[in-house]
């Protein structure tokens, strides 16, 4: 869920949105001291706002407030006199000396929150985040290491059904006992949060038993938040039950499931540690769309042999909704192997010129998508500006002094500027990554992508034929800049 409240730089305004927080995260899984926390870090930021981003003229400032079955973010922007925080270090020598209690304030919500990052915009304002994570009981601390890990012996058959809320425990305890603590998605680990996420309808999935009972194995649809399509996210057979047509069974119940919901279309992310899930999924009409270098930390992945390096994955689609032909604005350096992309998903691409140079007004509308555990942003531009370079810029900024190790700007397809977009991208060291199809508003967009730490090619592997042209195009860039 998310909550936007735009608000005037009033004292009046401060304590019933500190109010207001507090009973949020009550009701979202916090405790009573949790909640303080939050809401007095809420409070100290918003109360500098009030006070001193706008001198004597009164002004406005936005709280988003963006929850998780993990945590909630607060993203609070203004557009007042401009501050940078790292100016402003708190000093316990020159508070006791001077009394000078210069940043005080930050490090108080630093030491109440689990993530506080300050986002420099230039014309566009100033951007901070506060993120606190919900604590809930860990899979392990719920079971004995003899209950975990005991594996279920061979079965006679094997049963399907749509999972529930009741499954969550089980579903936990089948990921601990499949993958160990090396499954990157955290919230698998915990059944409260599994059982948050199901309730809100944010996810689908089929669990399958033995004929006694015991689950073996899951899978499941994660919905996108801001699109019709849906993620194959989520998967795991427990290990004496491989090879017995389990995962077959599940990909396709999860594909009739999708269809039936009206979902227009399914992608996943194939890690490229090896390429098994990528021959997963073009075996079910998967198409590789596109190249993600870096996306997530190192993870070590028994029985391979990989380099201790980030983890690139590769975007594979399939689309539940016939699209004969889509009208777009396609990047003079990358129409070739778009019109690719787009030909083995079934749409002809019409690329349109853009006869006049069109330049854009107003604002750019840009949306940051951080994943603070993995370091690694998403900018989604939803709107061109005129502002667009000086955006890019201040924003590469901000997340490179917060060690962001990969930032990743998807470009609207269905937009004339895109074509200049990219060449800005590219002086700024930027290099292609693919095609995102409906990832956003059910929109086309073109992913860029930066990269701040070395990868080594040789251990990235792709099982497409466009995967592997992809690659030998982002491995060509990269040399070359």
């Amino acid at each position: 869920m998310e909550i936007f409240l735009k608000l005037p730089s009033r004292e009046e305004i401060i304590q019933p949105v500190v109010d207001f927080i507090y009973s949020l995260s009550v009701q979202r899984g916090f405790s009573e001291k949790e909640a303080s926390e939050l809401a007095t870090a809420v409070d100290e930021l918003i109360t500098d706002i009030v006070l001193f981003a706008f001198g004597e003229e009164e002004g406005e400032f936005s709280v988003n407030i963006r929850e998780s079955p993990s945590a909630v973010e607060i993203i609070i922007h203004e557009l007042g006199e401009p501050f940078d925080p790292n100016r402003h270090t708190y000093s316990v020598e020159k508070a006791v000396k001077e009394g000078n209690f210069d940043g005080a304030g930050f490090k108080v919500i630093k030491e109440l929150v689990d993530d506080f990052v300050y986002i420099y915009r230039g014309k566009a304002g100033k951007e901070f985040r506060i993120k606190k994570e919900i604590k809930h009981p860990h899979i392990t601390e719920l079971f004995t290491q003899e209950e975990l890990t005991l594996e279920p012996e061979k079965a006679v058959s094997y049963q399907i059904s749509p999972v529930t809320e009741e499954d969550a425990e089980d579903i936990a305890r089948l990921i601990y006992r499949s993958y160990g603590y090396s499954y990157p998605k955290e919230d698998m680990y915990y059944p409260d949060r599994i059982v948050r996420i199901l309730k809100e309808g944010k996810k689908f999935g089929v669990i399958v038993r033995i004929d006694r009972g015991e689950a073996v194995g899951y899978f499941a649809v994660i919905m996108s938040t801001d699109s019709n399509i849906g993620e194959v996210g989520e998967v795991v057979v427990s290990p004496k039950h491989r090879g017995k047509g389990i995962m077959k069974m599940m990909m396709k119940a999860l594909i009739d499931m999708a269809k039936a919901r009206g979902l227009l279309g399914l992608f996943g992310e194939a890690v490229t540690v090896h390429t098994i899930s990528q021959k997963v999924n073009a075996k079910y009409g998967f198409k590789s769309t596109a190249l993600v270098l870096g996306f997530f930390p190192y993870i070590e992945y028994k029985g391979f042999e990989h380099k201790q390096q980030r983890i690139s994955v590769v975007i594979d689609f399939l689309p539940l909704k016939e699209r004969a032909q889509v009208n777009v604005f396609l990047p003079r350096r990358y129409a070739g192997i778009l019109k690719e992309i787009y030909s083995s998903l079934g749409i002809e691409a019409v690329n349109i010129p853009v006869r006049e140079k069109m330049k854009p007004t107003g604002k750019t509308e840009l949306n940051l998508i951080m994943n603070y555990r993995f370091k690694n942003a998403v900018l989604v531009v939803e709107e061109y500006g005129e502002d667009f370079s000086s955006r890019i810029k201040n924003s590469l900024q901000a997340l490179e002094k917060k060690k962001i190790k990969g930032v990743y700007v998807d470009l609207p397809l269905d937009r004339p500027f895109t074509k200049k977009a990219v060449e800005i991208l590219r002086e700024e060291g930027f290099v292609f990554s693919g095609l995102m199809p409906l990832f956003h508003s059910e929109r086309d967009f073109l992913r860029m992508q930066k990269v701040y730490e070395p990868l080594d090619f040789d251990y990235i592997n792709v099982f497409s034929n466009t995967a592997k042209k992809i690659k030998r195009l982002i491995k060509r860039e990269m040399k070359n800049d």
